[in-house]
């Protein structure tokens, strides 16, 4: 007998192929669970090595032993009349066709089901498309430019604000230039000073080219150096050096600009058309006043948006024509409204509409001026309006960070899901330093179950601004989102320690210790509202009556934390006192939005909603249904549901009647790892407490609460024995 013939007798044929179709099935499944696990890839290199060794050590032993009634024997030993190779033959035969047919129902399962790790990978390349088809768009490639602020070397070093301003300039020009991607001033300013090698700038800014410059004013000469330089390698593409009169500055900007590009359509850009030139002022004083009001209002917060405003009243007081100048006021004053109530916020669109107006009248094509315009209108709650502006401003400058992200609001509020998170990757793209769209995006991505992607976002805030608020802020969120209340505490503690007045920080750490059940704990951060909630647990219903009332005239909470308190205690005392109280309190939080124009109708607020119901108020109820219908409809269709917003399925379906479905949606939310110490409260579920599964998921939930209780123990014993174990470092 032949040796093939021998093989094939041996079954060592149909071996090998049985082999090869399983390890090739395990080397899928593995890739796709190391990929969602997030395991290191030496795993999936052993697996291959592994699997690949396996292969001839199967055939020797498909060679060398043969399978009889009585087990395992060498081949020699077998008596060929006693053979049963042939119909091992036939077995292997049935255990190959299995195989393949598993590796069909892999495929299969792949490309049409949707995949919920990591928030539904089909999700996660519906967005990436959506961004690369907004590049693709635009017209974008991998030509990519970020200006750096000039550095300021004249003999007194007054020039800072005016060396900004020439690079800003030249970076708007370039902005609006098509073919060409341009990081946000946000990203590129924010290495002013910085020691940073040109090429790690360039890498961290995802570009292929820097522009950088200098400055240096003598007496009435001035210098401005500005010089093109490639990441890959380090040369420079194109340099020059102006010397002329300070006068003349303006002058030169032009100049300087059209050296860059016509150095870029060398380098770059092929034939691209020369940009329109910036409106802009020729007074210096007005020009300074302006860059100083960019520079305030970027820092944020009240003091420095007040500060932002008087500079940019002080520059159109100067040049009433600069148009910038009055685009940056419309935007200051809706900054500042949100801190604003009463006869404060009156005076907003006193100020912005006639900014707005004259900016455009000044300019009818600045971006800025239409963008700014469309956030009045979103603000105003008008959003197709808002969004045929920020298209218009995108359409005018591709490279506008600020306008995707506010655009992706737009998208939110029409249930576009989708759309809102492909603005908001586009808008990092172009500005990956902008402290503010990091944090949006991070916590979309957590809301979309994607929170590897918002850690990696999280992180990258750490590394760039180092225990910046935000970044604490947007680790605390997405870790909360998922369930994980305990990190979150202590990721918010350690916020504290580096921001002790922090008032967010403060209520969302008590906030968490609530969630944990953790009462004593909470209480001792002294935040009403969170208070109110303990006493509510505890039985302290007049305490809890005082502090409901107290929280109804607080500046600066949000309606949910000022209204819902009162009424969620005339809900709980109405065996007591009746059903009056919770109407009366339910018609007062609609008086509210009424008082406020906030078109409440036409959003989703369940809980209102639900109220509504049990108050027996109907106007608006309808509406209210439809829209949370389709809100609800839209997120299942994106899985725009991470934990903390997966209990609203639970919400929506008790109030539309749809109980069976309200107790899975339960199921779910508890499977997916979420809890709360205080659900047994919870009006929603308490609409179907005489289901026997109701006691059971209060029972799970409690598991649940205490698992999180002793992981954040767990932390701070971990935390303080670091802290003394410095201490006994340090000596102290």
């Amino acid at each position: 007998m032949s040796f093939f013939n021998e093989l094939k007798r041996r079954n060592v044929f149909k071996v090998g192929a049985a082999y090869i179709v399983v390890a090739w099935l395990i080397i899928q499944v593995a890739d796709v669970v190391i990929n969602n696990v997030g395991a290191p890839e030496w795993v999936f290199l052993v697996i291959l090595l592994l699997l690949g060794i396996g292969l001839p050590v199967i055939l020797l032993f498909a060679w060398a032993f043969e399978l009889t009634p009585e087990g395992l024997k060498l081949e020699k030993e077998v008596d060929r009349t006693q053979s049963i190779a042939p119909r091992t033959g036939k077995k292997l035969e049935y255990f190959t066709i299995g195989a393949l047919s598993l590796v069909v129902l892999f495929f299969v399962t792949k490309e049409y089901l949707p995949s919920n790790s990591e928030g539904a990978a089909s999700e996660t390349d519906t967005s990436q498309a959506a961004v690369d088809q907004a590049q693709d768009a635009d017209g974008y490639d991998s030509r990519s430019i970020a200006v750096l602020p000039f550095e300021d070397y004249s003999e007194k070093a007054d020039q800072d604000h005016f060396s900004r301003g020439i690079a800003e300039e030249i970076l708007n020009l370039l902005a609006k230039t098509r073919g060409l991607r341009v990081a946000a001033r946000t990203s590129s300013f924010a290495f002013a000073g910085s020691d940073t090698d040109i090429r790690d700038i360039g890498n961290k800014l995802n570009v292929d080219t820097v522009l950088e410059g200098s400055i240096r004013k003598s007496g009435d000469r001035i210098r401005i150096t500005a010089q093109l330089i490639k990441i890959e390698d380090g040369y420079h593409l194109w340099s020059e050096t102006y010397d002329r009169d300070y006068s003349d500055i303006f002058k030169i900007q032009d100049e300087i600009s059209a050296a860059i590009m016509s150095s870029l359509k060398v380098h770059l850009l092929g034939e691209e058309e020369q940009p329109v030139v910036a409106d802009r002022t020729h007074n210096m004083d007005a020009y300074s006043a302006y860059l100083i009001g960019k520079e305030r209002l970027a820092i944020l917060g009240r003091d420095n948006i007040e500060a932002a405003i008087r500079k940019f009243e002080e520059s159109i007081r100067i040049e009433s024509d600069f148009a910038p100048a009055h685009v940056a006021l419309a935007r200051a004053w809706l900054m500042l409204e949100r801190e604003l109530k009463g006869p404060e916020k009156e005076q907003v669109d006193l100020v912005v509409i006639p900014a707005i107006e004259r900016a455009i009248e000044l300019s009818p094509n600045l971006p800025e001026a239409i963008a700014v315009r469309g956030l009045h209108h979103f603000h105003r709650f008008e959003h197709e309006e808002a969004r045929k502006d920020f298209d218009r401003a995108i359409e005018l400058n591709p490279n506008y960070a600020l306008a995707y992200l506010w655009r992706s609001e737009t998208f939110y509020e029409q249930e576009k899901f989708l759309d809102m998170l492909a603005d908001k990757e586009k808008a990092y793209s172009l500005d990956p330093m902008s402290i503010e769209i990091s944090d949006q995006l991070a916590f979309d991505y957590g809301s979309f179950w994607r929170p590897r992607d918002a850690d990696r976002i999280i992180a990258r805030m750490f590394e760039l601004h180092p225990h910046h608020e935000r970044a604490y802020r947007a680790l605390s969120r997405n870790l909360s989102a998922h369930g994980r209340y305990a990190e979150s505490a202590l990721a918010l503690e350690e916020g504290l320690k580096h921001h002790p007045d922090n008032e967010f920080f403060k209520t969302w750490n008590a906030w968490e210790l609530l969630n944990m059940g953790l009462f004593e704990e909470a209480e001792s951060k002294g935040i009403d509202y969170v208070n109110f909630w303990i006493d509510m647990h505890l039985g302290r219903f007049e305490r809890a009556r005082e502090l409901s009332d107290s929280l109804v005239t607080k500046a600066g909470y949000p309606d949910w934390m000022r209204y819902g308190p009162r009424r969620s205690l005339t809900w709980e005392m109405r065996t007591e006192k009746g059903i009056a109280p919770f109407k009366s309190a339910v018609a007062e939080h609609v008086n509210y939005f009424s008082e406020e124009e906030i078109p409440w109708t036409n959003s989703c607020r369940m809980y209102l909603l639900f109220d509504m119901q049990k108050a027996g108020i109907n106007e608006g109820v309808d509406e209210m249904m439809d829209k949370c219908r389709k809100t609800t409809e839209e997120r299942l269709k994106a899985q725009y549901l991470c934990p903390c917003s997966w209990f609203n399925l639970v919400t929506f379906a008790t109030i539309d009647g749809r109980i069976e479905d309200a107790i899975e949606h339960t199921r779910e939310w508890l499977n997916n790892g979420d809890s709360y110490s205080l659900l047994y409260m919870d009006p929603i579920m308490q609409e179907w407490s005489d289901r026997p599964e109701y006691q059971e998921f209060l029972d799970r939930n409690d598991e649940q609460v205490k698992r999180q209780q002793a992981l954040y123990q767990a932390g701070v014993r971990a935390r303080d024995k670091a802290a003394n174990s410095t201490n006994e470092a340090s000596g102290h």
